[in-house]
C-alpha cells in the first residue's frame, strides 16, 4: 500500500530533518506530518512526501533559509531520512526471504 509507505517515509525523513536541524536551531518547531490528498502526490507508483521546510513569511525561518550552511543541512537531512528508509526497506525484504 503507497499510503502506508509513504507515511513510513514521511516519518522518518521528518524524524530526521527535527533530529539534525535542532542541532543548531534548538527552537525549531517540530510541525510533525499531515496526511492529504495532494496533486503534486497523486498517482505515484512509489512513496512519495513533499517535505515543506520553513515558512518564508516566518522572519527566523527565513533568515535561516538565506543561509547556504543551513539549506546543505536540511538536503543531507532529507537525504539521510531518504537512505534511512531505503535501509528499512532492506531489512524488510531480507526479512521476507527468510
Amino acid at each position: 500500500n503507497k499510503l502506508d509507505e509513504s507515511r513510513d517515509l514521511a516519518e522518518i525523513v521528518q524524524a530526521n530533518l527535527v533530529a539534525r536541524l535542532r542541532k543548531t536551531e534548538s527552537e525549531l518547531p517540530d510541525r510533525g506530518v499531515k496526511q492529504a490528498p495532494l496533486v503534486v502526490l497523486i498517482g505515484a507508483s512509489m512513496p512519495s512526501v513533499l517535505a515543506e521546510i520553513a515558512f518564508v513569511t516566518n522572519r527566523q525561518e527565513g533568515r535561516l533559509l538565506k543561509s547556504t550552511n543551513y539549506r546543505q543541512k536540511i538536503a543531507e537531512a532529507l537525504l539521510a531520512g531518504i537512505l534511512r528508509y531505503q535501509q528499512s526497506l532492506k531489512k524488510v525484504q531480507t526479512a521476507a526471504l527468510n
